[in-house]
């Protein structure tokens, strides 16, 4: 690994987004030199698993990323994994903050210049200045920004109500859109596909294709406004469907999913969800996005993969 990742499962959304926007599609890092599971989530419970976990993972890294936060600060494994990447003279510790934490919060064994806040955009620049560098990736300056600003909007709208594993229904989901003075740019490009995520629903062959297709997919919606539906459209409709009964024929999405399956394209334990925002409760037509489904603790937004 080039990369180790310590970081608290709990802020697992916002990890997978610098991974997949700052490191790997920015910087060029490849997936498989990144080692970025939660130690709370590899259920570690004795020192002997932490021993074992520290020399196998950290000790072959060149970097440890340590992203601080107070879901991280509460953790004592978490402490613990910071402890052990700075006794670790053959690793460099790059020890990054999240925006609600202020420097003075992390203690005396850091000072200002060791440290960077998340949403900082000269640090990010600087980490793309040395990774590159170090490994003789190529600049390619103009993916580099838009990554990186892609990073910044999702930083911005993140709060620490993200960081809650408590799966949110998908009526309480989806009912976000209808509220009033409700930005839908901003929803979905919450919803963006990490890496990770197109990784769960497509096949091995087909992911990173996904990942690439909606990287540039979403950078277009940034780039776009998008009406309001309140107060016109303030009711939905929700459908929903799997991969098994797409294979069986069972079908209300859209018919280009059946033709995903068929192909063996989606992978089988994702559920499927497709959301009509209608003028009243008894409409039959009205404005329609498909597909999303929630993976990795959080809703996707995949815009018609049929595609």
């Amino acid at each position: 690994m080039k990369i180790f990742i310590s970081h608290s499962s709990k802020d697992k959304s916002l990890i997978d987004n610098f991974v997949d926007k700052i490191l790997i599609l920015g910087c060029g890092i490849d997936e498989n030199e990144i080692f970025c599971t939660s130690i709370e989530g590899l259920g570690i419970k004795t020192g002997v698993d932490f021993r074992a976990h520290i020399k196998s993972n950290l000790l072959s890294s060149d970097y440890s990323f340590l992203f601080i936060s107070d879901n991280y600060k509460e953790s004592d494994i978490c402490m613990n994994e910071m402890g052990a990447s700075w006794v670790q003279d053959s690793v460099i510790v790059k020890p990054f903050i999240f925006p609600n934490i202020s420097f003075d919060s992390i203690g005396t064994l850091y000072s200002v210049k060791q440290v960077a806040k998340l949403n900082d955009s000269s640090s990010l620049d600087d980490l793309f200045d040395e990774l590159t560098a170090k490994y003789e990736i190529k600049k390619i300056i103009s993916r580099w920004n838009k990554s990186k600003e892609s990073f910044l909007d999702f930083i911005k709208f993140y709060s620490a109500d993200d960081a809650i594993n408590i799966r949110p229904s998908a009526n309480d989901f989806f009912g976000q859109f209808v509220k009033e003075n409700v930005s839908l740019s901003h929803l979905f490009l919450k919803c963006h596909p990490t890496l990770l995520d197109c990784k769960k629903i497509f096949n091995s062959e087909h992911y990173l294709k996904y990942f690439e297709y909606y990287c540039k997919l979403f950078a277009n919606i940034n780039e776009s406004s998008y009406e309001p539906l309140y107060p016109n459209k303030k009711y939905f409709r929700i459908t929903k469907t799997n991969t098994i009964e797409l294979l069986s024929g069972i079908n209300n999405i859209a018919g280009g999913m059946v033709t995903l399956a068929n192909k063996g394209i989606l992978n089988y334990d994702i559920d499927f969800y497709g959301i009509k925002f209608l003028e009243n409760q008894n409409s039959e037509h009205g404005m329609s996005y498909n597909v999303f489904c929630y993976v990795n603790e959080r809703w996707v937004f995949i815009p018609k993969p049929w595609r």
